[in-house]
């Protein structure tokens, strides 16, 4: 059961399905024809498989050694870490959020371990106690 769309969605979606079945099976001879253009000098052909083959990169890669995240003073440090580094310009502030919520991803992670491990030792602890008063 698909999802309903109307509008100039639904047209592209329709537009999309066209072009990929007119296009079928005419991938390759397509591909060999644009490298056999910029091979040739076509300046567009040649921009056109660069591109394809090494396309813009959007985000950058940042040198930003954290702390392994396992306690709450971690989370604090890594914190402090995004926030100096996007004070001083190492990292933008877009970075530093995109830091800041993988941190966050991870803290969530470590406590949700966590309450499950003391979670089990209680139970465990429960248990015995039970065995015990027998």
């Amino acid at each position: 059961m698909g999802i309903p769309v109307a509008g100039p969605l639904e047209a592209a979606i329709k537009t999309t399905l066209l072009l990929e079945a007119l296009l079928e099976g005419q991938a390759e001879k397509l591909t060999g024809k644009a490298i056999d253009l910029a091979l040739g000098g076509d300046l567009q052909a040649l921009r056109l498989c660069l591109e394809r083959l090494l396309p813009p990169c959007r985000e950058r890669r940042i040198d930003l050694p954290l702390p392994d995240v396992q306690t709450g003073q971690d989370t604090a440090n890594a914190f402090s870490l995004v926030l100096a580094a996007t004070g001083d310009g190492r990292i933008t502030p877009g970075e530093g959020q995109v830091v800041a919520e993988i941190i966050e991803a991870r803290t969530r992670l470590t406590q949700g371990l966590d309450h499950d491990r003391r979670i089990a030792a209680l139970e465990k602890a429960e248990a015995e106690d039970k065995e015990g008063r027998r």
